[in-house]
C-alpha cells in the first residue's frame, strides 16, 4: 500500500459550484457536512451521496472485497477503486455475515401455519402430517400463508392455493382471469406436432383433463363483464351465446353435462358445509318463533344475549294464543328456515324479480338489518337450511370478488323509471337525440354523479357504464359491505370466495326439481335378513316413478315432506341420512327424527301404493290443517 504524509496525501476534487450544506450518510444515517474533509468522503458514483470515513472503514472490514459497494447504487468497480485511492482498507475475504455458522437456518425452514381464520386441526395450526388432509399448503404466490388441506376443502396436493391477500391483488390488477398457454414437450401427438395446453386461473383449481373436456368454466373476469358465474352457462344470454347449429342430439348431451356439472358442484358444496358445521356444538339455543311474524321473531332470537351461531338451533312454533305447538323432529328447523328464506326473498332488502340485487332501505340499513340477513343465511346453510337460489349474479361477485371489480348489466336495473333512462341513452342513433335524452334528465344524472362531456356517440356507452355502476353498485355500497359482513358468519363469506363456481350452484340457482332418480340415490335402503329387500325396492321405485310421471296423488316433494319434513334437499345434506326400512307394519311411517322412512311388506305392488298414497296424503292434510 502506498503511504502519504499529510501534506501530499490524495484529495477529493469539488467543483467549485456545487453547492455546500449537509446530507445524511447512508451507513449509519446520521448528519455528515458535504466539505472536503479527511473525515469525510464522497462517493464517486453518486452526485448526493457523502459518507463518513469511519463508516466506510466499517463497512469495508465487515463486508469485504467481494459485497463493498456503493450502498445507495450497488455500483462496485468505480466505488472500489476511489476508496482505495482515499485509503480505506478493503481485506480480500468474504463478508463476515456469510461467515457465521448458520446465519440463515431460518431461510432453510419452510413455513408450517395454517392461516384460516376458522382451523379445523385439532391438533393446532402448526401441525403437519404429510399426505394427510393435514398437510398444509403454502400459497402458490407468496408462500408465506398456509393451510390445511382440510381447512380449504382441497382433496389433493395438486391443487393450487391463494391467500386472501394475493387473491384481493390478483382481483383489483385484472390478473386473476389472464390464462397462460404453455407447450408441453410431454404432450405433443402421435403425428409430432406440439399440443398447447391451457393453464387454470390461478382462482380455480387445477382440473383434470377429463373434467375440462366435459364442462368449460369461465374465467373470472368474463363472469365479471358478462355478468355471470361459472354456472351461468344455463342462462347466458343470446347476445353473449356463439350462435352455432346443434343438433337436438348434442344439445340434449350438452344440458345433460351442465346438469351434472351443477349437481357435482352442490356435492362439493354439501363437503365444505358439513366441515363448517364442524364448529356447532352439543349447546342448544331456543328460539320461539311465530311462523305469522316471521321476521320479527327471528329478528328477536338472532339478537338475544344467548344466541350464538355456534350452539345447536331448537325451533319452537308459536300460535297466536302463545300456546307451544311442538314438534318433536327437526322438521320445524327446516320449516323455519324455509320460511325466514322465503320472506328475505321477498323483503325491501332485496329488489328485482327472480335474480335479486340488494335495494336501498335506509330504514334498514340504521337498524343494521342488512347485517341481520346475511347471518341468518350464513347460519341457515350451516344448520341445514334451504338454498336461497334467488341472487344475482351481479350481487354474488360483489361478494366474493369485491364490488370494484364488477360490471352490472342493464338487466340488474330493478327501478322501471332508471332503466328506461338508461335504455334511450343506450339505444339513442345519434348525437342531436343523445344530447336530449341527457338534457331530459340532467338532474337525475347530476344527482348520480354521472354527468360528463358528449362529443360523439360513442360516449353514450361510458355514459350508461357510468349510470349503471353508480345505481346498482355505488347507492348500495353501504348495504353490501354490511351485508358481506353478516355472511362472514360461521366463515361462509371465506368458503364462497374460495370455491365461487361452487356456491354459485345454490346462491344463484335454484334447487334442482326432484326427480326418481333423485330420490331413489337420496334414500339408502335397510332390511333384515328375512325380508326380500330386492321386491320391496322394485315396489319403491316403481312408486317413484308412476309419482314422477304423475300417476298418484301424491308429488315427490310430499314423500320427501313427509319423511324429513323438508320440500327440498338442502345443500348441506340431511343429518341424518335418509333411510327406508321394509318392516311387517300396516302402514308407512315417517321418522322425522331419523329421516327414517318405514315401508310396509306387501304381496303386491298395488297394496304397496294404495298404502303409501292413503298414509301421505292424510298425514300432510292434517298438518297443513
Amino acid at each position: 500500500f502506498r503511504s502519504y504524509c499529510w501534506e501530499h496525501k490524495p484529495v477529493q476534487k469539488f467543483p467549485d459550484k456545487e453547492s455546500r450544506g449537509t446530507s445524511q450518510c447512508t451507513i449509519c444515517l446520521d448528519l455528515v457536512e458535504q466539505l472536503p474533509m479527511y473525515t469525510v468522503l464522497k462517493s464517486p458514483c453518486c452526485k448526493n451521496a457523502w459518507f463518513h470515513r469511519e463508516c466506510l472503514q466499517y463497512q469495508a472490514l465487515s463486508a469485504g472485497i467481494f459485497f463493498f459497494r456503493c450502498t445507495v447504487c450497488n455500483n462496485k468497480d468505480k466505488f472500489q477503486k476511489e476508496m482505495l485511492r482515499m485509503g480505506i482498507h478493503i481485506p480480500e475475504k468474504d463478508a463476515s455475515w456469510e461467515l457465521e455458522e448458520n446465519a440463515y437456518q431460518d431461510l432453510l425452514q419452510c413455513y408450517q401455519h395454517c392461516d384460516i381464520k376458522r382451523c379445523l386441526c385439532k391438533k393446532g395450526r402448526d401441525y403437519n402430517e404429510p399426505d394427510s388432509k393435514w398437510e398444509i399448503k403454502r400459497c402458490q404466490c407468496c408462500g408465506s400463508r398456509g393451510t390445511h388441506l382440510a381447512c380449504s376443502s382441497m382433496k389433493s396436493w395438486e391443487q393450487n392455493w391463494e391467500c386472501m391477500e394475493c387473491r384481493s391483488i390478483f382481483a383489483k390488477s385484472g390478473n386473476y382471469s389472464k390464462q397462460k398457454k404453455r407447450s408441453l414437450a410431454t404432450s405433443e401427438k402421435t403425428d409430432g406436432t406440439t399440443c398447447l395446453v391451457e393453464e387454470p386461473s390461478p382462482k380455480y383449481p387445477r382440473q383434470s383433463p377429463g373434467s375440462q373436456r366435459n364442462f368449460l368454466l369461465q374465467s373470472p373476469k368474463i363472469m365479471c363483464q358478462n355478468n355471470l358465474s361459472p354456472c351461468s352457462h344455463l342462462e347466458l344470454p343470446a347476445s353473449n351465446r356463439v350462435t352455432m347449429s346443434l343438433s337436438p342430439l348434442m344439445s340434449n348431451r350438452n344440458w345433460s353435462l351442465r346438469k351434472k356439472h351443477l349437481r357435482n358442484q352442490r356435492r362439493e358444496v354439501s363437503n365444505i358445509l358439513k366441515e363448517l358445521k364442524l364448529q356447532v356444538n352439543t349447546k342448544t339455543t331456543r328460539l320461539n318463533i311465530n311462523a305469522e311474524n316471521i321476521w320479527n321473531s327471528a329478528l328477536k332470537g338472532f339478537r338475544q344475549r344467548n344466541f350464538s351461531p355456534t350452539n345447536t338451533i331448537e325451533i319452537k312454533f308459536t300460535n297466536c294464543k302463545n300456546r307451544s305447538k311442538t314438534d318433536a323432529s327437526a322438521a320445524s328447523k327446516h320449516r323455519f328456515f324455509q320460511l325466514l328464506i322465503l320472506h328475505l326473498q321477498n323483503s325491501s332488502l332485496f329488489e328485482g324479480s327472480s335474480a335479486k340485487n340488494l335495494s336501498l332501505d335506509f330504514q334498514a340499513v340504521k337498524e343494521n338489518f342488512y347485517f341481520e340477513a346475511g347471518k341468518m343465511i350464513a347460519v341457515s346453510l350451516v344448520h341445514g337450511g334451504p338454498s336461497p337460489g334467488f341472487f344475482s349474479k351481479t350481487l354474488f361477485n360483489c361478494l366474493v370478488y369485491g364490488p370494484e371489480n364488477v360490471k352490472p348489466a342493464l338487466e340488474d336495473v330493478a327501478d322501471v323509471d332508471v332503466a328506461q333512462t338508461i335504455k334511450m341513452i343506450k339505444y339513442a342513433n345519434s348525437l342531436s337525440s343523445l344530447r336530449s335524452t341527457i338534457h331530459n334528465c340532467y338532474e337525475f344524472l347530476a344527482a348520480a354523479g354521472c354527468l360528463r362531456p358528449i362529443t360523439a356517440l360513442c360516449d353514450k356507452n361510458m355514459l350508461v357504464n357510468d349510470i349503471l355502476i353508480h345505481h346498482v353498485i355505488k347507492r348500495i355500497i353501504s348495504p353490501l359491505e354490511s351485508f358481506r359482513q353478516g355472511l362472514k358468519t360461521l366463515g361462509v363469506l371465506e368458503k364462497m370466495q374460495m370455491h365461487p363456481d361452487a356456491f354459485s350452484s345454490i346462491l344463484c340457482h335454484k334447487p334442482e326439481r326432484l326427480s326418481a332418480e333423485t330420490i331413489c340415490d337420496l334414500f339408502t335402503i335397510h332390511s333384515s335378513s328375512d325380508i326380500n329387500k330386492v321386491e320391496g325396492a322394485d315396489f319403491w321405485m316403481g312408486y317413484l316413478q308412476d309419482v314422477e310421471s304423475g300417476e298418484s296423488v301424491v308429488t315427490l316433494e310430499d314423500i320427501l315432506l313427509f319423511v324429513t319434513g323438508s320440500f327440498s334437499i338442502p345443500p348441506i345434506g340431511f343429518d341424518p341420512e335418509p333411510t327406508i326400512k321394509f318392516l311387517h307394519i300396516r302402514y308407512p311411517v315417517g321418522n322425522r327424527l331419523l329421516n327414517c322412512l318405514e315401508l310396509p311388506i306387501t304381496k303386491t305392488y298395488e297394496q304397496f301404493k294404495n298404502k303409501m298414497e292413503f298414509t301421505i296424503r292424510n298425514t300432510l292434510r292434517v298438518e297443513r290443517e
